[in-house]
């Protein structure tokens, strides 16, 4: 099997290689390059599916699919903060504003009905805390270095245009981070410091953050179709999209058994 087709087998999800990677390799090496396509077709509906990865108890499932819709919420979040930037990509006035506020006090519910809840012990609560403080660390020191450049009094107008373009990269990094560490951080805690949610919160949360994507992503879509805003559209598009990972996550929910 040449070098390519097998660092593409290593994408696939751990529990997927640990029960089928081998027999994924052999399959590869057979196909050759031919295989590749195959396998990054199969490598993204793997990790958008992560109700069906092979799993040891409907709870490490369950707890899988919180992890997607912290990170589905999270990424709708970053997309509509990004949108809030360019007002030009978004309704004008009143209207704007009702519309984003709903979506974010949808992402919220949504976020709420999705996430693990803590168990009520010192020993989870330290294990959360480890978690949270290795992985949000670099985005938070990050984070905090921008707001105390912004907030030192240095005029940005007069400021050389290198220093505001790195300052607005490394907000933009630091947030981007932040999205992404927070679901590892529920990926990384075991079953003894956190509770998955039942199937029928997760199917309400679930739907709440499709409610909050589909929304946030017509709205802007449309409204920058009508203007032709790049930047809009490609942020409404991305929400659509998200929306799409909902659909099918609320597909496989329905072979989840209804555990509350």
């Amino acid at each position: 099997m040449s070098v390519v087709a097998r660092s593409l087998v290593r994408l696939y999800p751990d529990a997927f290689r640990e029960r089928w990677g081998s027999m994924v390799e052999d399959e590869a090496g057979g196909a050759g390059w031919k295989s590749w396509p195959n396998l990054i077709a199969g490598i993204a509906d793997m990790w958008l599916h992560p109700a069906v990865w092979p799993a040891d108890s409907p709870a490490q499932r369950r707890r899988r699919v919180a992890t997607m819709g912290i990170t589905v919420a999270l990424a709708a979040w970053f997309l509509g903060h990004l949108a809030a930037e360019r007002a030009d990509s978004l309704p004008a006035g009143g209207v704007r504003e009702a519309v984003m506020q709903g979506c974010t006090t949808l992402l919220l519910v949504g976020i709420a009905l999705v996430a693990p809840r803590p168990r009520p012990t010192p020993g989870a609560a330290l294990t959360l805390l480890g978690w949270a403080v290795r992985r949000l660390a670099a985005p938070t020191l990050l984070g905090t270095v921008v707001v105390i450049l912004v907030h030192s009094g240095v005029d940005a107008d007069a400021s050389p245009p290198t220093l505001r373009t790195a300052v607005l990269a490394a907000w933009w990094v630091a947030l981007a981070l932040g999205a992404i560490q927070i679901p590892r951080i529920f990926t990384g805690v075991g079953a003894d410091a956190v509770v998955p949610p039942g199937t029928g919160r997760l199917r309400a949360g679930v739907w709440t953050l499709a409610a909050a994507s589909a929304t946030g992503g017509a709205t802007i879509l449309g409204v920058s179709l009508n203007g032709f805003h790049l930047l809009g559209a490609g942020i409404g598009a991305g929400l659509l999209l998200l929306t799409g990972v909902c659909a099918g996550t609320l597909r496989d929910l329905r072979d989840l058994p209804p555990v509350s």
